[in-house]
């Protein structure tokens, strides 16, 4: 997999009018969710450190940048201009993309909260997508698959470690 800049062909504002709706929601499901977090009252926490205080305003911050993209998509008659069809150019690289999405989903939905330790968990997804997803990087560097996967679980280790503690002492969120 190489890192080339290629020239990116022209979106049409169809799918900027899809896309837009997508990241208002996402934006507001962020904000909502955000809003909704314990705020930690009863530890007279204040009001600037509240945990849930950063994700509110990047998901104000999403919904916000979907309303102009639905407003320029819109102009552009985002709403009339045929559906928007993808065109399957590159299917390593949408290979690629759903495995991301779909371990990310995996990750949130069933590796975090469902009885599994947090930090395991962590360590098991950014393992497995280091050691999964840079595998061709590795491949090319010469390294073994054995010496991909301990590298992988090294970094698997250490950063779910310091996710961990950050959450739990730096942000003050009870993991689960």
């Amino acid at each position: 997999m190489s890192m080339e800049v290629e020239e990116d062909e022209v979106v049409s504002p169809r799918a900027d009018l899809i896309a837009a709706v997508l990241w208002v929601a996402f934006g507001l499901a962020v904000s909502i969710g955000s809003w909704r977090m314990d705020r930690l009252e009863k530890l007279s926490i204040n009001p600037y450190e509240v945990p849930g205080l950063v994700p509110f305003f990047l998901g104000c911050a999403i919904t916000v940048l979907g309303v102009v993209l639905f407003i320029r998509a819109w102009a552009q008659g985002g709403w009339q201009s045929p559906t928007a069809l993808a065109k399957v150019q590159d299917t390593p690289l949408l290979r690629h993309m759903a495995l991301v999405f779909g371990w990310s989903l995996f990750y949130a939905l069933v590796l975090v909260g469902t009885g599994l330790p947090f930090m395991l968990g962590t360590f098991l997804f950014i393992t497995v997508f280091i050691g999964v997803l840079d595998r061709q990087r590795q491949i090319e560097m010469g390294r073994s698959a054995t010496a991909q996967w301990v590298r992988a679980a090294i970094y698997g280790g250490c950063w779910s470690v310091l996710v961990a503690l950050s959450f739990e002492y730096i942000f003050l969120v009870r993991l689960p």
